[in-house]
């Protein structure tokens, strides 16, 4: 038995590579001190390590664990109900997330938790009432009313938009309910067909959201547009490729180009295909096995050995991940929807040869608008117009590469040209996935969700 003393130093050693986004180090510590004493608290802090490297079945390991020794209560139900979610188990996490209400019946995560949990299972009914319950409680609440809106725009009134100009100006909230304030503002601005300032209030929003976060926006830059590509070069030269009997479908393009309607319209055959909605397993794995390491530098730093068992090793993680978020790979065929897999599709296609690769294509104009009006707190790229642009010149160079090289199985789909000729357009996706098309393929996809 080891004093409290000396496990709060040692937790306290492992919180300082934490707050470094060292997670790695700090599971390290709290490993070793967890063989020397069971305590609550060392479990909970390497619960939440776990979940910064998306490895979701240790954190709840280690959450449960935790509840065990200190017994439930509203912060560490929530958070393993909030795991849950991440890993699409949603009976858990609305099971956990009543667990609360029980104990707090006004506790605002929950509340707005089980409204988004709601919604993406398509009960929008129920999520509505949610999003009103959390607004009796927080009237002031800006991401509720927001969502709100999006559900039925008779929450957009006037009464409401005086209310948060006022409270803009004299700035009475914090910079994310300030963000979700900007977007409602810009809503009433497209519904009076004033688009100058609806476009001044979505730039307002996203320059905000920048503002207070821009490391860890500068090192997602580095990352995607200077390391990563260094490190798929490499890739590409390799003459390795394994044989796999997996045939998994990447469904990738920019945010708000299509990519959802398609991952719908694919899961929507009869041939009982998985849908893997937005994963991001690939940069989740890069990230947890720390693969390209220092996203400050210049230079690629890579732990990776580009011989056959560092891919092997690599295909393996990947198939764990899937695994994790619930996604059956014991079929040959299932989707992976993560937009920015067309950046590591040197690699994908060498670790999984008989993969197939869907890339939407939307009018760019459209497209960069369309980012513009959504809020993507875990894309940071997205709430800059000048790293958007950058974005769209660095996608649509490596689909003229792709192309023009003819390697890689890929369709692109224009989604423009999909919305006048849907049927046509699908029936040659399904024959290039090899897959089976019927009439009621674009019926049944509409308004599909994941459950």
């Amino acid at each position: 038995m080891i004093s409290n003393t000396l496990i709060q130093s040692e937790i306290d050693n492992a919180l300082s590579y934490f707050k470094k986004a060292n997670y790695h180090e700090a599971i390290k510590i709290l490993e070793k001190l967890i063989k020397k004493q069971s305590h609550f608290l060392i479990y909970w802090y390497l619960g939440h390590c776990y979940f910064r490297i998306y490895d979701y079945s240790s954190a709840i390991d280690c959450i449960k664990k935790s509840i065990k020794l200190k017994n439930p209560d509203i912060l560490n139900l929530n958070f393993l109900a909030e795991i849950y979610l991440q890993v699409y188990d949603y009976d858990e996490s609305v099971r956990l997330f009543n667990e609360v209400l029980k104990i707090d019946k006004t506790n605002i995560n929950s509340l707005s938790k089980l409204a988004k949990t709601y919604f993406e299972l398509g009960n929008l009914n129920v999520a509505e009432k949610y999003y009103n319950e959390v607004l009796k409680i927080e009237p002031n609440n800006a991401g509720a009313q927001y969502e709100l809106i999006k559900l039925n725009d008779k929450y957009l009134t006037d009464d409401l938009i005086k209310k948060l100009d006022k409270d803009i100006i004299t700035k009475d909230q914090d910079y994310l309910n300030l963000i979700f304030s900007k977007f409602v503002l810009a809503e009433s601005f497209k519904k009076n067909k004033n688009y100058k300032q609806e476009l001044k209030s979505l730039i307002d929003a996203h320059t905000l959201f920048l503002e207070n976060n821009k490391i860890a926006s500068d090192q997602e830059f580095n990352y995607f547009t200077n390391l990563l590509p260094k490190f798929m070069a490499k890739i590409k030269n390799s003459k390795i490729k394994l044989s796999c009997d997996l045939k998994p479908i990447f469904v990738m393009g920019l945010p708000r180009s299509g990519t959802t309607l398609i991952e719908n319209i694919i899961s929507s055959s009869d041939d009982n295909i998985d849908p893997g909605s937005e994963t991001g397993v690939i940069s989740q794995i890069f990230f947890s096995k720390n693969i390209i390491s220092d996203y400050n530098s210049d230079i690629l730093i890579s732990n990776f050995n580009f011989e056959k068992d560092g891919f092997e090793n690599l295909r393996s993680s990947f198939l764990d991940q899937y695994h994790q978020l619930k996604i059956n790979t014991k079929k040959e065929v299932f989707i992976d929807k993560s937009l920015e897999n067309l950046l590591y599709i040197d690699l994908i296609s060498k670790i999984f040869p008989n993969a197939k690769f869907v890339y939407c294509k939307r009018n760019k104009y459209a497209n960069l608008l369309g980012i513009l009006k959504v809020f993507l707190p875990n894309i940071f790229w997205s709430h800059s117009i000048e790293k958007i642009i950058k974005f769209m010149n660095l996608y649509n160079n490596k689909i003229e590469e792709i192309i023009s090289e003819n390697k890689i199985k890929i369709k692109v789909i224009e989604l423009e040209k999909f919305s006048h000729n849907p049927n046509e357009i699908s029936k040659d996706l399904f024959n290039f996935l090899g897959i089976n098309w019927h009439d009621k393929i674009l019926i049944n996809s509409i308004n599909k969700k994941r459950i």
